[in-house]
């Protein structure tokens, strides 16, 4: 019994120590509160009514005793909390509106290349908002190793030679450009990236073609170009040849679903909020479009991402089909260059026996419904794509 009674007492003894180690006893004195008391002691006041339940929602009465946690415990127990934990994921980027793998690569400093590598299932002509697309490997983390440091070898100690003075090697700054001047799409277009300054005259001098042409592969080109505004300056092979093709890639495709219809409705409705809305090249908000702005805006609405051209829209947006099977919400593509290129889309908004209506924004008169019924689009026709066909 004795035996037993005094290792009680050990027992509670020993927990009073180790408890008394983590906490300090405070009495209450006049004018102080628990935020009085938590600042005098560098804790929180949750730290203080962890450790007195009873005191929280209630006044101190003067002489009461709180346990306060010691300040060093609760850091040391603060800091094995919050210790980051090692991590080596993949970086993956979520697709935006508006972005291509041009773009994409342009903002993580790596190339198209790469990016289609580490990719290998993604449609490059397709981007969707919300793809995730893997741009490297690995994420490198903070708490990297240091490397083991070789043991240090004595060395002889040398006589200090006289030292000379040495002029200071002159510093030459060479201007460092932060963003890539020419690159290529995902369809292999050249692009230049507009520098502040610049003109469609000296961009045409630079890359030695015609201004002529220069404007015709940018139909929303504008006088004075913004800086950072993307100029295809040379047609890639991937859209030549898809033009050069174009009579084989119609496909037959089936009548557009009422789910499709339903969009295409949505669509035609969102588009018409904008008319008589100004033309402005280059221009994607209510400020003003250029006609594969309004097509890019409009169809952000139903979470798709089109190509930023006409002409990228006409081969890397849905599928070719007959003038015939056309329906509301497909798109429409004329040439207005003189060269056979296309360089113009709307979207169609009825079908009237052969008449088709369509809306776009135009040079002249801003974003308005017109009808291939009108001469200057009736022999300007290239071609239609159905872009609804899921």
């Amino acid at each position: 019994m004795n035996r037993y009674l005094l290792f009680t007492i050990f027992l509670f003894f020993t927990s009073s120590a180790l408890f008394s180690q983590k906490t300090i006893k405070h009495t209450v004195v006049e004018g102080e509160s628990v935020y009085v008391i938590a600042k005098k002691y560098g804790v929180t006041e949750a730290d203080i009514y962890e450790l007195n339940p009873k005191s929280k929602g209630t006044l101190l009465q003067l002489k009461t005793i709180l346990l306060i946690p010691h300040k060093r415990k609760a850091t040391e127990d603060k800091k094995k909390k919050t210790a980051p934990k090692n991590s080596d994921t993949p970086d993956v980027h979520e697709a935006e509106a508006g972005e291509s793998l041009y773009k994409i690569a342009l903002k993580y400093g790596i190339s198209l290349e790469k990016i289609k590598e580490m990719n290998p299932n993604l449609n490059p002509e397709s981007i969707q908002i919300g793809d995730k697309i893997t741009i490297v490997a690995t994420k490198k983390n903070g708490t990297d190793k240091k490397p083991k440091q070789l043991p240090k070898v004595e060395q002889p100690v040398k006589a200090k030679p006289v030292s000379t003075p040495v002029p200071a090697p002159t510093v030459v700054s060479v201007p460092v450009s932060p963003i890539p001047m020419v690159c290529e799409d995902e369809l292999g277009n050249t692009i230049h990236t507009v520098q502040k300054g610049e003109t469609l005259y000296r961009i045409a001098k630079m890359y030695n073609v015609k201004l002529k042409d220069l404007q015709e592969l940018n139909e929303e080109v504008v006088a004075n170009l913004p800086e950072g505004y993307l100029l295809i300056v040379k047609l890639g092979n991937l859209e030549i040849e898809k033009h050069q093709n174009s009579s084989i890639t119609k496909s037959v495709v089936a009548p557009i679903s009422m789910e499709n219809m339903t969009k295409a409705e949505f669509l035609i409705a969102k588009a018409s909020e904008y008319i008589g809305t100004r033309y402005r090249g280059g221009g994607t908000t209510a400020a003003g479009f250029d006609c594969s702005g309004l097509m890019f805006t409009t169809f952000k609405n139903i979470d798709m991402t089109l190509p930023r051209s006409s002409g990228s829209m006409a081969v890397g947006a849905g599928v070719k089909i007959e003038r015939e099977q056309a329906q509301k919400g497909d798109l429409i593509f004329f040439t207005t260059n003189g060269r056979g290129s296309i360089n113009h889309v709307g979207m169609i908004t009825e079908i009237l026996d052969d008449e088709i209506k369509f809306i776009h924004s135009s040079v002249q008169s801003g974003v308005v419904i017109s009808s291939t019924k009108e001469p200057y689009y009736a022999k300007r026709f290239i071609q239609i794509n159905r872009v609804l066909t899921e």
